[in-house]
């Protein structure tokens, strides 16, 4: 057996030279991504048979062993079968593994997520299903700050919410707008909330420290916030967080965001105390399995999503099969 180490910028790239090298015949032994000078490449290790090689090797043994007895010469054919029946299992063994990876990396799941489903050996629906037990429900705090890139839909959702806990709750709800940027955009928020009938007001963060007292009054404060590292940087929650140490954040985020922008921007607000994730533009989405990323165990779990523009019906309280009925849309066909 011949064996080889192929690299490659990506998968593709890598099978490629295996399969010109190696032929059709060729094993997959292993497969990883690592880390160069040059950045992350793919290693593939690959296996071929050489038939030739192993008829030279072993006819001068068999020759041998048929001069010195015949049923020495049977026990040796029967070991050497065992032994080649456990060297085709422990070589096809991580094939298959490596073979199932490339499919569930195909249908657009995350490389962390199928690598964990792989591993684990799970079913995909129970792996969902214990996923999402792990990460448990989050309770509805009073005080939330809704953070997120433009144009991911905070204002919007924020007053989806209102109007979910006015009306599900019957609760007292005040939304605060630290979006001071666009003057034209207050008003029409303003505009909404008086047709909505949802208490508003428009602070910057100054002041919004100074009205503590008047927020008692209410069941639930939603706080609108610009556009986070644009108008809204880190360190601006980070004095926030410190002067009002009982507000809790939402992360809004669309739906049809990818994977490594997601984590990358996780990796700047984990230190915040952020509860959970509001997710946005459901409707978007025609293939759900990148959306798998939300069975990370390093990312809060989800709390909302909002799956169209009507407000307030487009709203739906991310419990267990809400969740587990939107990641597996594409294989149900739903």
């Amino acid at each position: 057996m011949r064996i080889k180490k192929f690299r490659g910028k990506s998968i593709l790239e890598v099978l490629n030279k295996v399969k010109k090298e190696f032929g059709e015949e060729a094993v997959i032994l292993d497969s990883e991504q690592i880390n160069t000078e040059e950045g992350q490449i793919y290693e593939m290790t690959a296996a071929i048979e050489e038939e030739e090689v192993i008829i030279k090797d072993s006819l001068p043994e068999i020759e041998t062993k048929l001069v010195d007895n015949e049923q020495r010469f049977e026990d040796y054919i029967k070991r050497e079968i065992a032994e080649i029946k456990k060297m085709l299992n422990n070589i096809l063994n991580p094939q298959l593994k490596n073979i199932n990876y490339l499919n569930l990396i195909e249908k657009g799941i995350p490389p962390f997520i199928a690598k964990e489903l792989i591993t684990t050996n799970s079913d995909l629906l129970e792996f969902v299903s214990e996923k999402l037990k792990e990460k448990g429900n989050v309770s509805n705090s009073k005080y939330q700050v809704f953070i997120g890139d433009s144009g991911t839909g905070k204002t919007t959702n924020i007053f989806k919410l209102a109007v979910w806990y006015k009306y599900k709750y019957h609760a007292k709800v005040l939304v605060i707008s630290l979006d001071n940027y666009k003057i034209g955009n207050n008003f029409q928020t303003k505009r909404l909330a008086e047709l909505l009938e949802i208490d508003f007001k428009i602070l910057d963060l100054e002041e919004l420290k100074e009205i503590e007292p008047i927020l008692t009054k209410y069941n639930y404060v939603l706080i609108d916030t610009p556009s986070l590292e644009k108008r809204l940087m880190i360190n601006d929650l980070e004095d926030l967080i410190l002067k009002m140490p009982f507000l809790r954040f939402q992360w809004v985020v669309r739906a049809t965001e990818h994977y490594e922008y997601i984590l990358k921007l996780w990796g700047k607000i984990e230190k915040f105390p952020v509860e959970g994730i509001f997710l946005t533009f459901i409707d978007k989405i025609s293939n759900s399995m990148p959306l798998f990323w939300i069975l990370d165990n390093r990312i809060p779990p989800i709390t909302f999503i909002s799956n169209g523009e009507r407000l307030p019906e487009d709203i739906l309280k991310a419990e267990e099969k809400i969740i587990k009925k939107l990641l597996l849309k594409s294989i149900l066909n739903i």
